[in-house]
């Protein structure tokens, strides 16, 4: 996610994301935000000259995960607060059953959350929960955030079946793990906009198509483009907002002999899409290029 020092929002939409000023940093320039194992920075280039010199971080202190991922996925909203996802506990034992077969999980927990962060930096605080993995974090036009999450049904029989887009609304639970009549009897779980299938497609990246020179014609404007990852899949999936909720449609966008992880829109309306090395499913392993 990329900030600026001016003052107020800029519609920077064609560029695929968003940007705006921070009242946190109102003395760090331009730059960008980034999400890490431990701590969530800006990466800040002070005076102007395209070439970053300072990291300044947002959010840390939380026990990072034993593996490499951990804190994913930033958006910020118009009133410049912060957003970002807490990857689960353990996503082989979401409840957190312990050997006397005692439920761990806790609601109260910023893991498998997605954060909110003041725009003074202030404090931060949980949004919503349910979450296992929000790989991509993002604002539609209209100004509700949405993310990708990812399917665990591996590990938990009714734990995500699918990968998702979700809607995010505060204080909602998204199902991983699941309402459960002994370890989670207290939570509803909402329901996904949208399920990408077959299993395994590996949802991460989430950019809107929108803007003045948006990707494709003029009625494709707006749609979200999520990268499936595992699978070298793009889709582009509409949106439409009643008073029930988002309502969605997807289409397959293309195909890659390459892990798809991303994707924006350039400033001439094109589409640059960010692969990973190796085939599909795998990709080329930890010993690849």
């Amino acid at each position: 996610f990329f900030f600026q020092a001016e003052d107020g929002i800029r519609d920077s939409s064609v560029t695929g994301v968003q940007t705006c000023a921070l009242p946190i940093y109102p003395k760090f320039g331009s730059g960008v935000l980034v999400a890490a194992k431990g701590k969530v920075s800006a990466i800040s280039d002070r005076d102007g000259d395209g070439t970053a010199e300072t990291e300044t971080v947002v959010a840390t202190g939380w026990r990072e995960l034993s593996h490499n991922v951990d804190a994913l996925g930033v958006a910020v909203d118009r009133d410049g607060q912060i957003f970002f996802g807490l990857g689960t506990a353990d996503f082989t034992n979401p409840y957190g059953v312990n050997a006397e077969g005692q439920t761990q999980y806790d609601l109260a927990s910023e893991r498998g959350t997605v954060l909110k962060v003041a725009a003074d930096g202030s404090r931060r605080e949980i949004f919503c929960t349910g979450i296992r993995f929000p790989v991509g974090l993002a604002f539609h036009p209209d100004g509700d955030l949405f993310c990708t999450d990812q399917e665990g049904a591996t590990w938990l029989a009714n734990g995500n079946p699918f990968d998702e887009l979700l809607h995010l609304q505060k204080g909602k639970h998204y199902g991983f793990p699941p309402r459960h009549s002994r370890h989670l009897p207290q939570v509803i779980d909402e329901p996904s906009t949208f399920d990408y299938g077959p299993q395994h497609q590996s949802t991460c990246g989430l950019t809107f198509n929108a803007g003045p020179r948006s990707f494709g014609p003029a009625w494709w404007c707006n749609s979200a483009l999520v990268a499936g990852y595992s699978r070298g899949k793009l889709y582009r999936t509409t949106l439409v907002k009643t008073a029930q909720g988002y309502v969605a449609n997807n289409q397959l966008l293309a195909c890659f002999q390459r892990l798809v992880a991303d994707a924006c829109v350039t400033p001439d309306g094109g589409l640059l899409v960010a692969t990973h090395s190796g085939d599909p499913d795998w990709g080329s392993g930890p010993a690849g290029q």
